[in-house]
Formats: C-alpha cells, structure tokens, sequence
C-alpha cells in the first residue's frame, strides 16, 4: 500500500538540509510555490505541483508533530490544550483564502500533533474541513 500524500511530503521535508528547512519556514502559502526547497520536496515525492500539495507542505513546515510511536492529539485536541479560543477557530472557518494562514499561527504553538490529523486537514482543505475542524473543537471540548 502506498503511503498517503502528506506523508510523503512529511518524510520529505525532514530529509531536506537544514538550510532548505529554513527557506521554507520563511515563506508564506504564496512564496512557497517559487521557492527551490519546494521543488526538491516535489523532485523526492514525485509529488504534482498543485495548490493542495502546497497547502500540505505549507501547513507541516515548522510544526512539531510527535513521534509515530508517541500518543499524540488531533488538531482539534492540540488547539484546545493550547488554550486557542473558539472565536478564533470561527475567525479560521470564516476567513476564506487567509484561513489556511491563520490556522497555521495557531499550529505553531501546539505540540505533540497526530501527522495524520494535521495531514489530512492540509490535504482536503476546503468549506467542509473548515467545518469539521469547527464541530470537533467544539464537541472535544470539556
């Protein structure tokens, strides 16, 4: 079976130096798509130059995310015990194309993330993922 999309790009970004690393964690959603350490991660992956493999790339830059082995938290989880406020999970469901940025603000202090929450919010971003990310604060909230 082969591994999801994000992972890959995931697998791929740890392996970049960490001067590729560091021109990554300086870029923003438009930036990223012209920078070279992008092409590398697509050149490793074999992955398409699309907006959603840009989206993920984006999103998995400079977040800890734990270890496979750890017990780690969903996205919703994360951003709870991190003390993120629900209006500010409305200002991310509510703010269109500046959302993905946004969330990302909020990712940057969370720990211990599943790979596989944060990946799969990065790879079918859209209205209904923004809603799901919205009813699953909400409802995982104590």
């Amino acid at each position: 079976m082969t591994q999801p999309l994000y992972q890959r790009i995931y697998q791929s970004y740890c392996n970049l130096t960490k001067g590729d690393q560091a021109q990554l964690k300086r870029c923003n959603l438009k930036t990223l798509a012209t920078s070279p350490a992008y092409f590398r991660v697509l050149k490793y992956t074999g992955a398409q130059d699309t907006p959603q493999t840009q989206r993920i790339l984006y999103l998995l830059v400079d977040i800890r995310i734990a270890d496979p082995d750890n017990d780690a938290d969903n996205v919703p989880l994360a951003l709870i015990k991190e003390g993120v406020k629900e209006q500010q999970i409305v200002q991310i469901v509510r703010s269109g194309e500046n959302s993905l940025s946004y969330l990302k603000r909020q990712l940057v202090r969370c720990k211990n993330i599943q790979l596989q929450s944060l990946g799969e919010l990065a790879q079918f971003w859209g209205d209904n993922a923004r809603r799901q990310l919205l009813k699953d604060f909400i409802l995982q909230q104590d």
